[in-house]
């Protein structure tokens, strides 16, 4: 049977290639991004949205629920990274708006899917999580916090939400070559790398491979938990 499946920044990157990867294995797709997508396919739907604006996801869920009226499974993608640099020095503006789309964006869409899914007593929610946050690395620290908390958020409501048969879990992949991990330094991006078991960059297909197995109905006693890819210790 063919899922329903709610993506969130897939104009680029891994949002990009998880859209073409379930539409070509026949689910319908919905995918939103700050800007329109190049990305065209018959099972797939494309929402311009900005995830920091909570009146934005209402919207589309508005329709979502009148077109679809359901979702079985959302993909939480979208995040920002727009500075890199010493706390002291970060501004205001930047540490507002990471944490507007990154956490409070995950936590509104998270909550407009539970009540579709709470009715068909079925979902799957996959938070993209960062090895940034174990790693603790200089210069992340917005960053870094942002994706703790979305890691917390996913443990808490994990227990909330499994009685109406939906599961939480977080992915965080290792350094995968996107627009985001090009903003970081070659030097600090190399250290990061060592740190970790796998030090090479890893791939998209890592993370569709863990979503494949956590979206399985068979998958419903793993909730709950952070699954860190590239061996990150």
């Amino acid at each position: 049977m063919n899922k329903f499946i709610l993506i969130t920044g897939t104009r680029k990157g891994i949002g990009r290639y998880l859209a073409e990867y379930y539409s070509a294995k026949n689910d319908i797709v919905i995918g939103c991004s700050r800007k329109l997508s190049e990305f065209k396919s018959d099972n797939y739907r494309h929402f311009i949205a900005d995830l920091s604006d909570v009146n934005q996801i209402k919207k589309m869920f508005s329709d979502i629920r009148k077109d679809y009226g359901r979702i079985e499974v959302l993909i939480n993608n979208a995040a920002i990274n727009p500075q890199i640099s010493p706390f002291l020095l970060v501004s205001e503006e930047s540490l507002m708006n990471t944490f507007r789309t990154n956490y409070f964006g995950t936590f509104n869409m998270c909550r407009e899917a539970v009540k579709l899914m709470m009715k068909k007593r079925f979902g799957r929610i996959i938070n993209l999580g960062s090895m940034a946050e174990r790693l603790c690395v200089p210069g992340e620290s917005v960053y870094s916090s942002s994706k703790s908390a979305v890691t917390a958020f996913t443990k808490v409501i994990a227990k909330e939400v499994y009685e109406y048969g939906i599961t939480c879990n977080v992915i965080a992949p290792s350094a995968i070559e996107t627009d985001l991990m090009n903003a970081v330094e070659k030097g600090s991006l190399k250290e990061v790398l060592n740190r970790n078991a796998i030090k090479e960059f890893g791939k998209f297909e890592d993370v569709s491979n863990v979503i494949d197995f956590l979206i399985k109905p068979e998958s419903s006693a793993i909730t709950g938990q952070v699954i860190y890819l590239g061996g990150v210790t």
